[in-house]
């Protein structure tokens, strides 16, 4: 099977899971009758533009995995605020509850998001109705963390406008290698070789343990191969 995810390309992990609760959203237009879906989104929205869904990612925190290359559990919010209208307030909160329950589905079961994350660690959902004269305006707020994993590989290229680094490492390509094996048991307790392996474990003749100098086994592999 082919992976076609969208979202497979370089990218922070809160770009990554912002773009992919917005592609998972999308169908909430024809199920839902949402008529906007946008990211950021300008807050409130015009009503002719409602039922409205507005997605962003305004905070963040990296907490370290290990030591040496920056990798880390990237604990990333998701931000998505419902806004819709109706006559009254019983009809606008009936109505809020019931897009904020597909909302919900449409993410929680996605599967590009739930591929995106490790885990969503806690979901968090303010409402409120209304009404200011004329229709009875109701909106909530969805925070969803995800929690994913993040390494920052200082060995990949870097496009050509990146003023930092100055220069990537460069990475040798391995071409061969070689396995010498020169144990300690069995031993030669008399025997000189020249030219052993690893020359500063060789103990002197006579010995009493080895290495010896010479080699109990060998493997030569030459790279690349068919």
């Amino acid at each position: 099977m082919t992976d076609t995810n969208p979202l497979a390309q370089p990218m922070l992990a809160r770009r990554m899971l912002r773009l992919a609760v917005m592609a998972a959203l999308q169908p909430l237009k024809a199920s839902a009758g949402v008529a906007t879906i946008s990211s950021p989104g300008v807050w409130p929205t015009p009503q002719e533009k409602l039922p409205a869904l507005l997605v962003n990612t305004p905070t963040e925190q990296k907490t370290a995995v290990t030591t040496g290359q920056a990798n880390f559990t990237t604990g990333s919010s998701i931000v998505i605020q419902g806004q819709l209208s109706r006559s009254s307030p019983e009809e606008a909160l009936d109505a809020l509850e019931a897009l904020a329950f597909a909302v919900e589905n449409a993410v929680l079961t996605d599967y590009w998001v739930t591929r995106t994350v490790q885990r969503f660690t806690s979901v968090q959902t303010e409402s409120e109705v209304t009404s200011e004269g004329g229709p009875h305006l109701a909106g909530f707020r969805m925070t969803l963390v995800g929690e994913m994993f993040e390494t920052f590989d200082p060995t990949l290229v870097q496009p050509a406008e990146t003023p930092w680094p100055p220069q990537s490492p460069v990475i040798v390509p391995l071409e061969s290698m070689r396995i010498h094996l020169d144990t300690a048991q069995p031993f030669d307790a008399s025997g000189t070789y020249p030219d052993p392996p690893f020359p500063d474990a060789v103990n002197p003749a006579p010995r009493t343990t080895g290495p010896d100098g010479r080699d109990e086994g060998a493997l030569d592999i030459q790279l690349p191969q068919p």
